[in-house]
């Protein structure tokens, strides 16, 4: 990986572009990355869910079986 975050040809679109076009450019990846980040956010929240359901549900499977173990099933 070589570590560039725009490639040669950004740069020359960069140098001849007027400068609101490069802001321009520059704001939407902005907007990009922080939809992205909302995204993110929200799988990360619904991940956290999915596992305190999981936690949940494991508990309730353990006391299950603890109970079926001391009525000897």
């Amino acid at each position: 990986m070589s570590g560039n975050i725009i490639t040669g040809e950004q740069i020359k679109m960069a140098e001849e572009a007027e400068p609101s076009q490069v802001l321009l450019a520059i704001h939407k990846r902005i907007v990009s990355t922080e939809k992205l980040m909302g995204e993110y956010r929200t799988f990360a929240q619904n991940q956290q869910l999915e596992m305190e359901m999981l936690k949940e549900r494991l508990i309730e499977v353990k006391r299950v079986v603890d109970e079926m173990k001391k009525v000897g099933a």
